[in-house]
């Protein structure tokens, strides 16, 4: 199984998938689209190291400005994908940020169904949530559909790599300060201990 997180940001991938890259770190491979600085740099090193994720590529597109640059971000996002040859994709949910928007909406592109014959079609597509942003700019037909099981072990690791952005980290009554007790609610209505959630966009059986 090849795993490919697409992340708009350097904290998104352990926000959103912190859980599914603890459990799975060798399967998983990391793509952040935008660059936030140096700061940034050393804590997404910390964080994967964290989760024992070995493979990060950095697109580099300046923060806030990825929708500036839709038709070559889905050509660059094209050739990871011939490169990678992921089985799964996860893409960030177009909430409220315009990077998130951007990343979503290249990422879809990018999974398409293409004429070109070196084109990579993943057999499944996910999206992840972050909880950090609680409003949508337009609606969706994306439901939580899918929820992976965690450990307290893997559940602790995506943890502590939220606490490795500590840049992003505002304290007090805030998601990023509440990633256990989140992972903990989607899990325990699902009868698991703790569990994240992703809407299953396409899955191809092989």
């Amino acid at each position: 199984m090849r795993r490919l997180v697409l992340a708009p940001h350097m904290d998104d991938e352990s926000l959103g998938c912190g859980g599914l890259l603890a459990k799975h770190p060798e399967e998983c491979s990391v793509v952040v689209v935008t660059d936030s600085g140096e700061q940034r740099r050393e804590e997404h090193a910390r964080a994967l190291e964290i989760l024992g994720v070995g493979e990060s590529v950095a697109l580099g597109l300046r923060d806030g400005e990825a929708q500036l640059h839709m038709a070559d971000l889905v050509r660059r996002l094209d050739d990871v994908l011939r490169e990678l040859r992921p089985d799964e994709v996860y893409l960030p949910f177009p909430s409220l940020h315009q990077d998130h928007i951007a990343v979503y909406e290249a990422g879809m592109r990018a999974c398409r169904i293409s004429m070109s014959p070196d084109h990579w079609l993943p057999s499944t597509v996910l999206v992840y949530d972050i909880a950090v942003y609680d409003l949508n700019l337009y609606p969706s037909d994306l439901t939580w559909n899918t929820f992976e099981r965690l450990t307290e072990e893997q559940v602790d690791r995506k943890v502590a790599a939220c606490e490795a952005y500590a840049s992003e980290n505002p304290g007090g009554d805030h998601p990023m300060s509440s990633v256990k007790q989140i992972a903990g609610a989607v899990g325990k209505v699902r009868l698991v201990p703790y569990a994240e959630q992703y809407a299953l966009v396409r899955h191809i059986r092989r």
